[in-house]
């Protein structure tokens, strides 16, 4: 019965910590029925600065909807593409549901589950760039999915996704796609019933493919952010101008922890490049940093 009762301690903890568990790549937990959460995260890359405040419910046990919104703090020129599994990489608003529609213990403190994400975002604000003015962004289209074994030491998850744009005639900015692997732990010291501290920690790799954007050869010319006149390549045989400095391939790796203090909950990652090839000429980013902080909001329990 006292082990019966650490578990369910234990897994109640894991339930707060996974909700804001990985700080890039995918993880499978939803909040319980009736908790929720709000915070504010800090991203950083090639120089630019991005705030996001965001806040998440649990509807059900296994059904969760978020909302984030990145802005930039210092409006400049950065690699676009999400580049966290669940939180936008450009200014975007974002609803996201999840479902985990499997869950399966497999032993005291142990389990492998899936989840689901659907979501949809819009623009806030328009990423500048050099060779060209910036591009109009419609509403875009986000899915994910995650799988993992969680026990009361270690984690493992791996997930992809894949957000698209659609298109407004003259301009559509870069589609793009995520999968990353995460492996986490848990020092043996903290596994005890209600510790009131518990530290988590994770490395993290995540690999990206984003796609070209294009503009329409009907756009108006304009210059960059630089102020630069931007000469335009020649359109295709559909009339669309596919913009040789955007996209690309590259894989991040690197260390993170999660921090939790009674409702409070802090978190710092950092990614290395360990593999880039970017299209034509853009920002370098060889590496990225996420900070954030989080208040949990228990619901009622019956």
């Amino acid at each position: 019965m006292k082990r019966l009762a650490a578990a369910l301690c234990l897994s109640a903890l894991c339930l707060w910590a996974d909700g804001h568990g990985p700080a890039f790549g995918f993880s499978t937990a939803t909040l319980g029925a009736g908790d929720s959460s709000a915070g504010t995260a800090m991203m950083w890359r090639s120089g630019v600065v991005m705030l996001s405040p965001y806040f998440s419910y649990g509807i059900t046990g296994n059904v969760q909807i978020s909302i984030s919104s990145p802005f930039h703090l210092n409006h400049g020129e950065h690699p676009v593409g999400r580049f966290t599994g669940l939180m936008p990489g450009d200014p975007e608003m974002e609803v996201l549901a999840a479902w985990r529609f499997h869950h399966s213990l497999t032993g005291i403190g142990t389990r492998n589950e899936s989840t689901l994400y659907l979501g949809t975002s819009v623009s806030t604000q328009l990423p500048p760039r050099t060779d060209g003015p910036a591009l109009r962004r419609a509403p875009g289209f986000y899915m994910a999915a995650a799988t993992g074994h969680i026990s009361r030491r270690y984690y493992v998850w791996a997930g992809a996704g894949y957000e698209r744009y659609a298109s407004l005639g003259v301009d559509h900015p870069s589609n793009s796609l995520l999968g990353s692997l995460v492996l986490g732990w848990r020092p043996a010291f903290l596994n005890k019933e209600d510790p009131a501290s518990d530290c988590r920690f994770f490395w993290e790799t995540t690999g990206e493919d984003v796609a070209h954007a294009w503009r329409s050869a009907a756009a108006p010319a304009g210059a960059g952010h630089h102020g630069v006149p931007a000469p335009l390549p020649t359109a295709n045989s559909s009339g669309i101008i596919v913009l040789p400095n955007s996209g690309g391939r590259g894989v991040y790796s690197g260390p993170s922890l999660l921090y939790t203090h009674g409702n409070l909950a802090f978190q710092l990652g950092a990614q290395i490049a360990a593999w880039r090839d970017p299209n034509g000429i853009q920002p370098a980013e060889r590496f990225r940093v996420v900070a954030g902080v989080s208040y949990f909001f228990p619901g009622r329990r019956r």
